[in-house]
């Protein structure tokens, strides 16, 4: 390996490792500086600055962690077979997700080019909905993006109201799929 190599290695393994910290310190004290994300991470001041000019670019690379995550979670819905099963497992993984990345979750989002990212992140989840629209599993009426916002927001809300303490993850989780199955049965003639 030559040395510019090594010094990218070290570069991309620094940054790792703070978005790694930053997640789990932020997940326990989501007001955490970044002296103590640097502390936590175990690098300095400097070099997570090198990294991150500020919180707001490092809390930037964590909403871009929870959207690779979730689109890569929403690539593996299948193309073929019952729809509805498929989805309770996605919101139930999107719900684990979510809870790894609550402070982000719970964190305003101004960046136009953050939801071109998210809607992009959904476009399996939208397909699926549509093709279970076509098996009969789904409520024709239901807008499929509407549908798929609609998943992301009971993931949203769950995750809310266990940071608040409202609810066990668990019992959110569930109310989640009692909300998701009242939403998409098709109507009743």
């Amino acid at each position: 390996m030559t040395a510019d190599a090594q010094v990218r290695a070290d570069v991309e393994r620094n940054r790792a490792a703070i978005i790694e910290g930053a997640i789990t310190l932020l997940g326990q004290s989501p007001s955490s500086s970044m002296q103590q994300i640097a502390e936590a991470v175990g690098v300095n001041r400097a070099t997570l600055y090198r990294h991150f000019t500020n919180r707001e670019q490092l809390l930037t690379a964590l909403h871009h962690a929870v959207l690779a995550d979730t689109a890569a979670l929403s690539e593996q819905l299948p193309t073929e077979g019952p729809v509805v099963p498929a989805l309770r497992g996605y919101l139930d993984d999107a719900i684990t997700i979510g809870e790894r990345y609550r402070f982000i979750l719970m964190y305003r989002r101004t960046d136009p080019g953050m939801f071109e990212m998210e809607a992009a992140a959904t476009l399996p989840v939208v397909r699926t909905i549509r093709r279970g629209q076509s098996q009969g599993e789904i409520d024709v009426r239901l807008d499929p993006v509407f549908a798929a916002g609609q998943m992301a927001m009971l993931v949203v809300g769950a995750v809310g109201l266990v940071e608040r303490d409202a609810m066990t993850l668990d019992a959110a989780r569930s109310q989640a799929q009692i909300a998701f199955g009242n939403a998409v049965v098709p109507a009743r003639r």
